[in-house]
């Protein structure tokens, strides 16, 4: 059974019950009020005759029939027969319950003779001084069958000598309103029913619709295509949270496969470069053990000559392998050490190693001076890879600016942070080329050629470091000229 056929039935169900108990209740309200109305007319008309039949001199019970002119008769009939309106008789029994006389207007209750027990008045009391009571009766036909309707019946006492008053009418114009108000209710409730089902069932379709929409955009996405959305609907509304909830879930879900896409492209390309990268070296060792093979190891110079290109296409070899492997440790989020670092003296250090490595080159140092009292700036990390930062930094102006370029390293505080800064005067950096430099085996087209020998790895290995380290790193030309590399790391 379907979402929408439930709460419709449901719907109705609810609406079933609530009508029967208010029909139920209104019903049950309305024959309590039906009945004391009736018998407020029965105790009116009984008190009025008693008190009449009890002023009599004797014998009182000598009634005349009916439609004789007298005062019982006259009173009878303007209160009890309302016209012939209500088919009502009254009649007095005896103290035994034996019947005296009987005055019928219209039809009389099937009354046995004595009266039982059931329909006799009640002990006088002050709150009920003439003993009434009240029961029910029916009229019974020739073929021994009750008539219907019945009768309300009211007993009292009259005067001293225990005779019994009887007053009856029927209840047909009770039933009757009953019936009747039995029929409205029906009727419109059958009219309700209708109208609510088919409201319900147009406000349900309506409710739902959105749950289709979600439905068809799942079947959708199952069939691949990952750009689909749910459309938005009201915040407010349940409908619109799930429909905000699925479509922050869907995003998620597209941007994770998008970045497993991408992660899956760089890894081939990454595999690629690096056989790229491994291959040269290899050949080069290899295509060197081929000519000591075939007869260099005879010549002195030759052979210096091999095992010289022999050790360094090694080297160069173990240098690639040692950062793939760093790369690889940083990737798995392998944790570094950590230890307070002074990076006035790790800069100090570095620019000290870089004036050895390019004599001719100016590089100055721009830090805080602690022997003058200044601030030091510290940050927790590790030392050795925070000094292959700034080491793959300086080398790489020392690689791609010409020699007679001068650079700055500068060590400063920030905001919270730890600022490096390594900024050059040289030729500065493509736009295009800009936004790959941190990418691995990245390098620009004038360093394709092997003139320097890099694998495009170095700056790779600043960005993992430094995001390993909690900061980031950028780079940006300068408005005069060169480049600057800027490194952030939280202080300590």
């Amino acid at each position: 059974m379907s979402l929408r056929t439930r709460l419709v039935l449901t719907v109705l169900s609810l609406l079933v019950l609530g009508c029967g108990v208010a029909l139920g209740a209104t019903a049950g309200a309305l024959q309590d009020w039906q009945t004391d109305r009736n018998d407020d007319v029965l105790t009116s008309v009984g008190r009025q005759l008693g008190t009449e039949l009890a002023a009599r001199p004797e014998p009182r019970l000598r009634l005349r029939d009916a439609g004789a002119e007298d005062d019982v008769w006259r009173t009878w009939s303007t209160l009890a027969s309302q016209d012939g309106e209500v088919p009502s008789f009254f009649q007095l029994r005896s103290a035994d319950g034996m019947v005296l006389q009987t005055v019928v207007y219209g039809s009389a209750p099937d009354l046995p003779e004595p009266l039982p027990k059931a329909y006799w008045p009640v002990e006088a009391t002050a709150e009920n001084p003439d003993g009434e009571a009240f029961g029910e009766a029916e009229t019974m036909r020739s073929d021994g069958s009750a008539d219907d309707p019945g009768w309300l019946i009211r007993s009292s006492r009259v005067g001293d000598g225990g005779e019994q008053l009887i007053v009856g009418m029927r209840t047909q114009a009770t039933d009757e309103l009953m019936s009747r108000v039995a029929s409205a209710a029906t009727v419109s409730g059958l009219v309700a029913l209708i109208a609510v089902a088919l409201l319900s069932l147009s406000v349900v379709r309506r409710g739902l619709r959105p749950l289709n929409d979600i439905a068809e955009v799942a079947r959708e996405i199952g069939s691949g295509d990952l750009t689909r959305r749910v459309p938005p609907s009201r915040p407010s509304t349940e409908i619109g949270r799930l429909s905000a909830a699925l479509n922050a879930m869907l995003g998620q879900i597209e941007r994770a496969f998008a970045e497993r896409a991408a992660s899956e492209q760089q890894l081939r390309r990454f595999v690629a470069d690096a056989s790229h990268e491994l291959r040269t070296p290899i050949a080069t060792i290899r295509g060197h053990a081929e000519l000591f093979r075939r007869g260099a190891a005879a010549r002195p110079d030759d052979l210096a000559k091999i095992l010289r290109r022999i050790e360094s296409e090694a080297h160069r070899m173990g240098l690639l392998v040692d950062e793939l492997l760093l790369l690889a440790r940083l990737d798995q989020g392998r944790p570094l050490e950590r230890e307070p670092v002074d990076l006035t003296d790790l800069a100090s250090d570095a620019v000290a190693d870089a004036v050895v490595t390019d004599p001719g080159r100016s590089i100055r140092l721009d830090a805080p001076d602690t022997g003058a009292g200044q601030e030091p700036v510290v940050v927790q990390g590790d030392p050795h890879r925070l000094r292959q930062v700034l080491g793959n930094l300086l080398s790489n102006v020392i690689q791609h600016t010409p020699p007679d370029t001068p650079a700055v390293v500068r060590v400063r505080r920030d905001a919270g942070d730890a600022v490096i800064e390594v900024s050059d005067s040289g030729p500065g950096l493509p736009e295009e080329e800009r936004q790959h430099i941190f990418e691995r085996f990245y390098r620009t087209e004038e360093s394709r050629v092997r003139h320097h020998g890099g694998a495009g790895l170095g700056l790779s290995i600043v960005a993992a470091v430094t995001q390993a380290h909690g900061g980031t790193v950028t780079a940006e030309n300068n408005a005069d000229g060169g480049a600057t590399f800027r490194v952030r790391l939280p202080l300590t």
